[in-house]
């Protein structure tokens, strides 16, 4: 599947709710089921730098593909970088560096979050980018 498909996907199942307030309570619902990185991995080498609340994503590069994994101190940061990160994960190295996702606006969620956060997402997307780009 690639980033444009996981994309569709995501933004499909989020319009199912027809209230933003819903999709966002949904989002933070659907990352519980997501296990949290340990103590080991949320360290400063994995933190997105620019993120206000912290952030942490370890990639990793298998099979020619990218897989990634995230944490935050906030749900609902937790949550939002977890839509980017389904996204690209388990997509090539070149797939995720031609690939330009706008999940959040997609499914009307980006007029609900602060600009602040946006810049935080924007950030865990170039780092994505970033890698993918070392992995070429």
């Amino acid at each position: 599947m690639t980033p444009d498909e996981r994309q569709k996907r995501i933004v499909r199942e989020l319009l199912q709710f027809e209230d933003a307030h819903e999709r966002l309570s949904y989002v933070q619902d659907r990352i519980k089921r997501s296990p949290a990185l340990g103590t080991d991995q949320r360290i400063e080498v994995f933190r997105i730098q620019g993120c206000a609340t912290p952030v942490w994503m370890v990639p990793s590069y298998h099979g020619g593909r990218c897989s990634f994994t995230l944490d935050s101190t906030s749900q609902m940061v937790r949550g939002l970088a977890s839509l980017i990160i389904e996204v690209y994960t388990e997509s090539t190295p070149l797939e995720i560096c031609e690939f330009q996702s706008d999940v959040l606006a997609a499914a009307g969620l980006e007029r609900r979050i602060t600009s602040t956060r946006l810049h935080g997402i924007a950030q865990l997307e170039a780092a994505i980018k970033r890698f993918a780009g070392s992995c070429l």
